[in-house]
């Protein structure tokens, strides 16, 4: 290995996409999870969630590889609390993903009917806002290469303002999911009434912390 090899050591942002490719496995968990619960398939929710303990796990190796290969031999385009501050958002949205497969393995559950379509909706939004990440993510590779600048650094910070409305959109359906839930309080008992609320918020958090990704990475490239 040369000098410049050792200075320079290898970059992290290609193990950066691997790790939000990883998350969104997380959250593309979201789908069968919620089709299990409608159905009231508690068994695969189960397995389900040993699935998504297992990604996440996966998740935590390469947040860990990554953080390792942050020596102070490795030149960097941007200052590496940045890029761990980073890290860590994104894997909050790992973290919330499990959350919300925890919640549904707590209690069995029936989704009343008439908030089975919202639900559903509410949930592929959800991941839409993860799907915008990970998209977000491609693109910072390329970012890297050019030093955080140029042409590229408008295209990254256009995909952090469109997953802030992703997540708008999200926050709009968990509204109605919500407004839903008290319109047929009549209908269901007190304890499925807080479950709904539990639900809801645990799956508005994994689109939360997504947007919080993209802010941050918004502000690394606006304040260079």
């Amino acid at each position: 290995m040369s000098v410049l090899d050792r200075l320079l050591g290898k970059s992290p942002f290609s193990a950066l996409v691997q790790h939000t490719a990883k998350v969104h496995e997380c959250v593309e968990l979201v789908r069968p999870l919620v089709d299990a619960l409608l159905t009231g398939d508690h068994d695969k929710i189960s397995k389900l969630q040993d699935q998504m303990s297992k990604t996440e796990y996966e998740a935590d190796i390469v947040k860990t590889q990554i953080r390792e290969s942050l020596s102070k031999r490795v030149f960097l385009a941007v200052n590496r609390d940045d890029l761990s501050r980073y890290l860590a958002y994104q894997d909050d949205v790992a973290d919330a993903a499990e959350d919300f497969a925890v919640v549904l393995s707590l209690r069995r559950t029936e989704v009343h009917e008439d908030l089975r379509e919202d639900l559903r909706a509410f949930a592929e939004q959800v991941i839409n806002v993860s799907q915008k990440m990970l998209a977000m993510a491609d693109d910072l590779l390329v970012l890297a290469q050019e030093s955080f600048s140029g042409k590229q650094a408008e295209k990254v910070l256009a995909g952090t303002r469109e997953l802030g409305e992703e997540e708008w959109k999200a926050d709009r359906l968990q509204r109605k999911f919500a407004k839903h839930c008290y319109q047929i309080e009549d209908k269901v008992g007190p304890v499925d009434l807080i479950f709904y609320d539990k639900i809801s918020q645990t799956l508005g958090a994994i689109a939360n912390k997504a947007e919080n990704t993209g802010k941050f990475l918004h502000m690394l490239i606006a304040h260079r």
